[in-house]
């Protein structure tokens, strides 16, 4: 039997579905240039330190861990466009840093309509294309982070706004807590500057992160943030919890850093909705809130686990000892 397809029939075409459909035949490959390779030879630009990601059949979020690399290959389809690609990158990336990106398209190639477009995202984002076409994204001031930390950054490394921000010995304590998955969901709700999402970010680049929280200056901050450090698998969610929670996806560990006095709302509603499997961890400054935390989270069958943690602060010799303010850690599990 002969099959014909274009391009090369083990990349995003049809040999492994062949392959996991006819485990006992013995098959024989002969491919063709691909789009990849056509597209990126006519911009003349190497495809070495290239990714690439297909969409076909895929959320545009899929790109979301590769939207700092160097050079990115997308296969597109008739709902994932590029000029829906473009205006996604607008929203992710804000205007300023979505500016540094060059995105080239290649139309209906092999055809006797083939046709090669290149523009920024606000460019491409006001042009129309025909199917099929496939897509180069380019950042033009891409830097490789020789050396860069993978995680430790410290309080004056990370934009916040007058101090508030989870202090290096209590974010540390938290990630350890959070027992962070390869991949997955995070939810980190009340994220403030996003230290602890920014930290997630850079430890597991394929975690899905959420960092809600409702005030425009930390926000900014967040924004910022991840910006500066590439954290593409950083969702950013203005509003508050937990009303902005219904359409997020269903979360494997969710971190509580505030919760502006609706404490009790926001875990009624995860002891509703999260998996039981679910790990929730959150800090308290607070007496109340330490105390009010774990009763309402027994109360909705969750087994809590508290730790109190005090910081000292001080160089050697011992001089200007600075207390830093005690916080409880709190970490619950469903019952089971």
């Amino acid at each position: 039997m002969i099959i014909l397809t274009s391009g090369d029939p083990l990349f995003y075409v049809i040999g492994m579905r062949l392959r996991s459909t006819f485990p006992d035949w013995t098959m024989r490959f002969f491919p063709a240039v691909s789009y990849m390779q056509s597209c990126f030879s006519h911009f003349g630009i190497n495809w070495d330190d290239a990714r690439f990601v297909s969409l076909h059949g895929r959320p545009l979020a899929s790109i979301d861990a590769q939207l700092h690399c160097p050079k990115l290959f997308v296969f597109t389809d008739p709902e994932n466009t590029p000029n829906r690609i473009a205006e996604y990158l607008l929203e992710r990336l804000g205007e300023l840093q979505a500016g540094k990106k060059k995105m080239m398209v290649g139309e209906c190639l092999g055809s006797d309509d083939e046709r090669f477009i290149e523009g920024s995202p606000n460019e491409i984002h006001g042009a129309s294309f025909r199917q099929p076409n496939c897509l180069i994204i380019v950042d033009q001031q891409f830097e490789e982070q020789a050396g860069a930390l993978r995680f430790g950054l410290r309080e004056d490394e990370i934009t916040h706004s007058r101090g508030l921000i989870t202090k290096n010995e209590v974010r540390a304590a938290v990630l350890h807590r959070l027992r962070l998955p390869y991949t997955g969901v995070f939810w980190d709700l009340g994220a403030g500057s996003g230290s602890i999402s920014i930290e997630s970010a850079r430890l597991c680049p394929l975690l899905s992160i959420y960092a809600v929280e409702k005030q425009p200056e930390q926000l900014a901050n967040i924004l910022a943030n991840v910006n500066r450090y590439r954290c593409s698998n950083v969702v950013i969610v203005p509003g508050e919890a937990p009303e902005v929670l219904n359409h997020l996806p269903s979360p494997d560990i969710v971190f509580i850093g505030g919760s502006g006095g609706r404490l009790e709302k926001i875990l009624t509603f995860l002891s509703r909705s999260v998996k039981d499997t679910t790990r929730i961890v959150l800090t308290a400054v607070l007496e109340q809130t330490a105390c009010q935390a774990p009763e309402i989270l027994t109360k909705l069958n969750f087994q809590v686990e508290i730790s109190l943690i005090r910081v000292s602060r001080y160089d050697y010799p011992e001089k200007n000892r600075v207390e830093l303010n005690p916080i409880h850690l709190i970490h619950a599990e469903k019952n089971q």
